[in-house]
């Protein structure tokens, strides 16, 4: 029996020693795949965020996922989205802030505008979404599409006349005895929470300015078009009254005060009825019937940014693209999928009559912004 050639054996030692590193490279990519990234390092940051967010960054398995897959431990601080984007440098690194993370694009364009070159690792993307909707009851549903200013199409609402409402039902102090609401009264107003303080009013306010402000209501107003609208816009604000200051604790106060018999229209986003319903679970019959969502034509997308002021921060707007949270922020909290194309499906909420696609516009740039929330915040500025 011959014996194999030494050449023959080097020959295997070397093969054996290549499957084995390549082996080993496998494994350890896998593992990195597992854990999230090769930069996993142990870190804990600090972001201030919009308010709805709060529940989402609680919930026991994102902070899981968060801490095990990615090495990152967040605390989440709730503020308004243009109170935190208004924070000057010095207090954002006096509190050791990490990121923001505003329910708005213009929040962000706002940021980046004041603070330009501050932060040196500064990074941000889109994360989640939520269009701005308008909650009813069925009774002034009922009125609203008897008055040809609301249709129903797919067992769906979408507000189709929103200049005539705002302009000849609000401005002019209609009242929903005119338009045979049942037994609501008092005039017609959309409430909101407050413009000055909160993202999910100040977005109401953005689509208002829009669709009067311009003749195309697809389009965002110039700053000449939104100072001849301005007055017009604080009269909107004046009509709601007292406001609440946040998205979360506005759609929960709208909803124990009685809904519609507290305020027949109030404007919020999606995700807050859903996450709500969501809650509720085998409690959720008395919401579905007390609760309609119409969408404006047009409406405005809310969006998620997460505006990274350090290098931690950044594996975290990685990490909020893992498909399981993004699964969580959509079937637990309702939010959209900022990050992945076609992966929300309103079928996910068979009970829920939500929309798949809807009108939007595009919300005002940053000057334009900033003229609004002056305004909001100071009459005597409009």
């Amino acid at each position: 029996m011959r014996l194999p050639s030494p050449r023959f054996l080097i020959g295997l030692v070397l093969v054996l020693v290549a499957c084995i590193g390549v082996a080993y490279v496998v494994s350890r990519s896998g593992a990195e795949e597992a854990t999230g990234s090769p930069n996993s390092e142990p870190a804990t940051i600090t972001c201030i965020g919009g308010s709805e967010k709060t529940e989402l960054m609680a919930d026991p398995k994102v902070k899981s996922i968060l801490h095990d897959r990615y090495g990152l431990t967040v605390t989440f601080q709730p503020l308004g989205s243009y109170d935190q984007v208004q924070l000057s440098t010095d207090e954002l690194r006096a509190r050791k802030t990490d990121c923001l993370w505003p329910s708005s694009a213009s929040a962000q364009s706002v940021f980046e505008k004041s603070h330009s070159g501050a932060f040196g690792d500064y990074r941000a993307e889109n994360l989640l979404q939520s269009p701005e909707v308008v909650y009813a009851g069925p009774k002034g549903t009922d009125a609203l599409v008897k008055a040809g200013l609301v249709e129903q199409r797919d067992k769906r609402y979408y507000i189709v006349n929103v200049k005539n409402l705002l302009l000849d039902y609000v401005l002019k102090k209609r009242t929903w005895e005119s338009i045979q609401a049942g037994d609501l009264r008092g005039p017609i107003a959309i409430a909101s929470t407050d413009a000055a303080k909160s993202n999910s009013g100040f977005t109401l306010a953005q689509l208002q300015l829009n669709i009067i402000a311009t003749a195309d209501v697809f389009s965002a107003p110039s700053a000449e078009q939104a100072r001849t609208a301005l007055k017009t816009l604080r009269a909107l604000y004046d009509a709601q009254g007292l406001q609440a200051r946040s998205s979360d604790a506005g759609f929960r106060q709208w909803l124990t005060q009685g809904g519609e018999f507290h305020a027949p229209l109030y404007a919020g986003y999606e995700n807050q009825f859903i996450q709500q319903v969501i809650a509720a679970g085998g409690n959720s019959a008395a919401l579905l019937k007390n609760v309609r969502v119409l969408y404006p034509e047009p409406t405005i997308y809310s969006d998620h940014p997460l505006l990274a002021l350090s290098p931690a921060a950044g594996r975290f707007i990685d990490a909020m693209k893992d498909t399981e949270i993004q699964t969580i922020a959509w079937k637990t909290y309702g939010f959209r999928s900022g990050t992945q194309i076609g992966f929300n499906n309103v079928t996910d909420f068979p009970d829920l009559p939500l929309a798949d696609q809807f009108r939007t516009t595009t919300p005002p740039n940053a000057d334009v912004t900033l003229m609004l929330l002056s305004c909001v915040k100071d009459a005597k500025t409009c």
